[in-house]
């Protein structure tokens, strides 16, 4: 299953919740990140879209390589997104910024997260314990 999107992700966990970000056009929540640009490394594009969606200037050093997971992209049927996620350490002061509508802090089996978070969370559990 090759993927057509491409994304870097950031995952930030505390007390058995994760940080999830919502688009104004979405009903479903999904790890902060988004699709990697045309000459962007992963983490280039993680610490482009943490400024653009929750206003984080965030170090390189303060990502962990996480998991990759791959699954059904969320209202694009027949399109297959890749999520390649970081750990990153804290997350300081959170604002809501251009790209996001809001953001939550949810447990794993909430039903408002969108499906491919909801099956990367369930398969890799350990990052919310």
């Amino acid at each position: 299953m090759q993927p057509d999107i491409i994304c870097a992700n950031g995952v930030f966990c505390a007390d058995g919740k994760v940080l999830l970000t919502r688009e104004s056009k979405n009903t479903a929540y999904y790890f902060p990140g988004g699709k990697v640009g045309v000459g962007e490394t992963l983490t280039q594009t993680l610490q482009r879209e943490l400024k653009e969606e929750l206003s984080l200037v965030v170090s390189p050093d303060r990502f962990k390589w996480a998991f990759t997971h791959r699954g059904a992209a969320y209202n694009q049927p027949g399109k297959i997104v890749e999520l390649n996620c970081f750990l990153v350490a804290g997350s300081g002061a959170l604002k809501v910024d251009s790209e996001v509508y809001d953001y939550k802090w949810c447990r794993p089996d909430d039903s408002r997260i969108a499906e491919v978070v909801r099956e990367a969370l369930a398969r890799y559990s350990w990052v919310v314990e």
